[in-house]
Order: structure tokens, then C-alpha cells, then sequence
């Protein structure tokens, strides 16, 4: 991850870090969720407890970076995946999580291309209304990608993302996001990925969807 993308998340968590002050600021001791409500305030000792939820979505995403084969260079291939998640919220909106995503895109020649990545981030939300939740998330962690299956190289991965879930009940949600992951990787002995967007590496945009449990 190069200094612009550390630049970036560190004004990310600046600018949340100030919604969550004034927000404190201005909250009072009034009820503001209704009894459904996972953050629900009844009392000050209640408010204080954290909020943990565990989310399975699938994800479809499209590698942007150029990818070149011995046949072609592509860019924007489309490909599928899945991500796992668990999620702490304090109740002050902010918290940690931890994440796995696999995607798998394939390639004319049979060229496989498989990307995984698992990490931890710092996650920024809560509830925008008595059923709406709204995340925000930045995440460091282990990468890897595989050519058919075989892995082929480690790396650093970083991983940003937005979401918004709707409770279907206390312990029941549904949600979906956008996701952005970097993987980085050395030089040497790359093969045929090599990316002239990011060097030595991959970006991946994805979408995903899927179920939340609240526990």
C-alpha cells in the first residue's frame, strides 16, 4: 500500500473520528431507537454495550487492473467471490472488524485467476433509523492470489468499504455494500498478472450482498 492510499485512510478515519465527537456532543439521555433496535438506549448501562454481528454476502467484482496473458491484456473482467465477516460496535459508532473474501475470475486459455484476502479494519457506523444501519470500513491484512487453484504469491491487501443493512428482526438482518480491495505483491517471478494500474498487484471493485446475524 503506497503513502496516497495511507494518506487516504488516514483522512477517512480523521473525518469519522469528528462525526463521533460532535454526535456525542449533541446526543442526550432521550430513547432515540425503538425497542428493536440492537443499540437501544433504555439505560445509561445498556448504552454502554457493544453490538456484534456476523455477515456471509456473495460478491461479484471486476478486477480493473490490466491483466496480461499470453494471449491478451484484459481489464474490468467480471468474476465472483464470497466474503465472511464479524463486526464489534461500541456505542459511540466506532469498532473493528474481521474479514475473509475470496474471488475467482477466469481468463481465455484457462487462465485462472484467484484472489484471497483476510484481514481486520476499523469500522466507523450504527443506526441511521430504528431499522437502517449504515458502515463505513478500512481494512489491512494478508493477500494471496492463485493461478487454477495453485498459489502462486503473498502479499499485503487493504480493503475499504460502505454498506447499509435493514433489521428484519433482532437477530435477523439483510445488507448490501461496495468494496474496494488493493493487493500488492513483489516483482519477482510475477507471471503473467502484472498490473501497469498498480504495480505489482491487483484492484479489485466489487458489490455484495447477503445476511447479517446480530448476536
Amino acid at each position: 500500500m503506497n503513502m496516497k492510499h495511507i494518506k487516504t485512510a488516514l483522512s477517512l478515519l480523521a473525518c469519522w473520528f469528528c462525526i463521533g465527537m460532535q454526535a456525542q456532543e449533541t446526543t442526550t439521555s432521550e430513547n432515540v431507537f425503538s425497542s428493536a433496535d440492537p443499540f437501544e438506549q433504555e439505560s445509561p448501562q445498556k448504552s454502554t454495550k457493544a453490538s456484534h454481528t456476523l455477515s456471509a454476502s456473495v460478491a461479484p467484482g471486476w478486477i480493473t487492473s490490466k491483466v496480461a496473458t499470453p494471449y491478451d491484456e484484459y481489464s474490468w473482467r467480471l468474476g465472483m467471490g464470497y466474503e465472511l465477516g464479524y463486526r464489534c460496535l461500541f456505542h459511540n459508532g466506532y469498532g473493528f472488524g474481521l474479514n475473509y473474501a475470496h474471488s475467482s475470475t477466469h481468463y481465455p486459455g484457462g487462465y485462472q485467476l484467484g484472489l484471497n484476502y483476510a484481514g481486520a479494519s476499523f469500522v466507523y457506523g450504527g443506526h441511521i433509523s430504528s431499522q437502517w444501519i449504515a458502515t463505513f470500513e478500512i481494512g489491512l491484512g494478508y493477500a494471496n492470489y492463485t493461478d487454477g487453484g495453485t498459489k502462486v504469491k503473498d502479499g499485503l491487501g487493504s480493503k475499504y468499504g460502505i454498506g447499509i443493512e435493514y433489521q428484519l428482526s433482532n437477530i435477523l438482518g439483510i445488507g448490501i455494500g461496495l468494496t474496494h480491495y488493493v493487493q500488492t505483491f513483489s516483482k519477482d517471478n510475477n507471471g503473467y498478472y502484472d498490473s501497469d494500474k498498480y504495480t505489482n498487484g491487483f484492484k479489485r471493485f466489487g458489490l455484495n450482498a447477503g445476511i447479517k446475524i446480530y448476536l
